[in-house]
């Protein structure tokens, strides 16, 4: 093949690669920013802070964590994303649970369901949809 025409072609397959890409991004949820519910039941608030670096802090009632995370970049089939956390730190204080238990070093995995217009989730302790917590909603980027 002529150089012209395999750079001519290089140059194509690179710009459907990179288009395909920003469309994938696009689609994919950005779980980055602050999210915050509260429970009905008894008024505890939840509020997650993700960060891009891979961390969130975690409040619930007076318990303060810190920790790291890892979200899965492809939905399981029924369109939840699998996400992973680990305690790093945990500064003390009642969880929504009335717990005091030290969660340092605890690792959790969590299924999260985004709205439509992905400023809103809902957490489940399992694929199928048992044990949710929600609707949270982003109150920060």
């Amino acid at each position: 093949m002529h150089q012209s025409r395999r750079f001519v072609l290089f140059a194509a397959v690179t710009l459907l690669i990179a288009g395909a890409s920003q469309v994938a991004s696009a689609q994919q949820p950005n779980i980055v920013g602050t999210w915050k519910w509260t429970r009905m039941k008894d008024g505890c608030t939840e509020q997650y802070a993700f960060r891009a670096d891979g961390t969130v802090s975690i409040k619930r009632g007076d318990k303060q964590t810190e920790n790291t995370y890892l979200m899965s970049w492809a939905p399981e089939p029924n369109g939840r994303y699998k996400l992973t956390v680990v305690t790093v730190r945990d500064d003390g204080g009642r969880d929504c649970e009335d717990s005091t238990e030290d969660s340092t070093g605890r690792r959790s995995t969590v299924y999260i369901l985004f709205g439509q217009s992905r400023e809103t989730m809902i957490q489940c302790d399992s694929r199928d949809g048992a044990n949710c917590t929600g609707l949270m909603k982003r109150t920060a980027p």
